[in-house]
């Protein structure tokens, strides 16, 4: 019987688990015509031709005719390494002409900047995930309520203003008015930190943080936590040129 670490060979080869099964059963019974492979290898004919065909594109086997009959027969199994190194390759081959082509993708993908590129995140960790992207920002402006980031994520409480100091970094945050943010302001006002306080009664429904080319969202429930992550030059822009209003109104209140 196979084992997995065996089929797990093929399936570099682009081989699924029936095709490998029956190029296995060829090689246990050797060269056979193709009526004697299928009857061993129990699988239809129809089907077996079908195998067969995607074994020769693979190389694994090749076929001859003894006595007016179609033959296949399986490559030596010493050769199949030669067919890995192969795949290798072509693998090789075709990242290097990635690699030459990838400026001439990414102009293609900025043409189409419109169309906003977005990741969703669900759960804890996975928002942990996103909010470790935050961390990599220079730069970024935010509406966010500090009291319900130290409950449900306190890690990030603490480590996006820290990482946001240490990288040389600035941003503008207006705090939703709760137990924490006097706290927070405190902790983290600086010249290339500037925090302010929203009067009581203005709330979000989540928080936002705007870099020059994303804007993240946090949604936090009774019982979980989800993650938006908007990739667009364009819609950051625009939340930030909104901002920028909210904050000219709201920063010089003490």
């Amino acid at each position: 019987m196979a084992t997995t670490a065996l089929y797990s060979i093929f399936t570099q080869l682009n081989l699924d688990e029936k095709e490998t099964g029956a190029f296995l059963e060829l090689v246990k019974i050797g060269a056979s015509p193709v009526t004697k492979w299928a009857r061993h290898a129990k699988v239809n004919r129809t089907s077996m031709y079908v195998i067969l065909e995607r074994l020769l594109t693979t190389g694994l086997v090749s076929t001859f005719i003894h006595r007016n009959v179609r033959h296949v027969q399986p490559i030596a199994v010493s050769k199949i390494i030669t067919l890995l190194d192969q795949k290798k390759k072509e693998i090789e081959t075709t990242k290097s002409i990635f690699n030459m082509q990838l400026p001439e993708l990414l102009t293609l993908e900025k043409t189409n900047a419109i169309t906003p590129k977005v990741q969703f995140y669900e759960g804890q960790l996975r928002v942990e995930t996103m909010y470790e992207e935050v961390v990599k920002e220079k730069s970024f402006c935010a509406f966010f309520h500090p009291e319900r980031v130290k409950t449900m994520m306190p890690e990030y409480y603490h480590k996006i203003p820290q990482a946001l100091k240490k990288n040389g970094g600035t941003a503008k945050e207006l705090l939703v008015n709760c137990k924490d943010a006097a706290e927070y302001k405190k902790l983290y006002e600086s010249d290339r930190h500037a925090i302010a306080i929203l009067p009581k009664g203005i709330m979000f429904s989540s928080d936002t943080i705007i870099t020059k080319d994303k804007i993240f969202l946090v949604g936090y429930g009774k019982d979980t936590i989800v993650g938006t992550e908007i990739w667009n030059r364009e819609l950051a822009q625009t939340q930030s040129t909104l901002f920028e209003l909210l904050w000219t109104n709201y920063s010089k209140i003490k």
